[in-house]
């Protein structure tokens, strides 16, 4: 059985400044270099300054980026097998994080999940346990938990 991290709701997001080392390859380089199937993950939230600032903190860090703003539109697309997770808003038009999660396991597409949410109520806890994610992160979410959690996920997915 997996473990899941839980991190609890913080007053203040943490902010953790992303420095490229110069004499390191950037992570994506380390990537690409590393197979033909760079590291990905998909984000899926319907709140439209939520997305890009997701996507744009990822891709800072080096990894490749896939938004979807619901459920439907995940589930439609071609996913990767391997070296990818999701990072999955709990709360969204058409089904929920966890439905989602469970429809794509049943269909043999599931990807290790980090489930975030604004919410923090007794209906949402129930869900995410149902849901057993890698993570479960409450906005606001500090930067390097954030990354912490999606290289676990992506580790996870070259592994299974």
């Amino acid at each position: 059985m997996q473990k899941m991290l839980a991190v609890e709701r913080r007053k203040a997001p943490e902010r953790a400044q992303l420095v490229p080392n110069p004499k390191r390859p950037s992570a994506q380089k380390q990537n690409s270099l590393a197979n033909d199937n760079p590291a990905t993950v998909l984000v899926v939230d319907d709140d439209p300054s939520v997305l890009p600032a997701l996507a744009r903190l990822i891709r800072a860090a080096g990894f490749q980026v896939r938004t979807f703003d619901r459920p439907g539109a995940l589930l439609a697309s071609e996913m990767p097998t391997t070296n990818a997770c999701m990072l999955v808003d709990m709360h969204l038009p058409e089904m929920n994080g966890f439905q989602l999660c469970k429809t794509l396991a049943e269909s043999g597409r599931g990807l290790p999940a980090i489930m975030i949410t604004g919410r923090d109520d007794a209906e949402t806890r129930r869900m995410i346990e149902q849901a057993r994610p890698l993570a479960a992160l409450f906005k606001p979410i500090g930067e390097g938990t954030l990354l912490e959690a999606v290289a676990r996920g992506l580790a996870l997915s070259k592994s299974g």
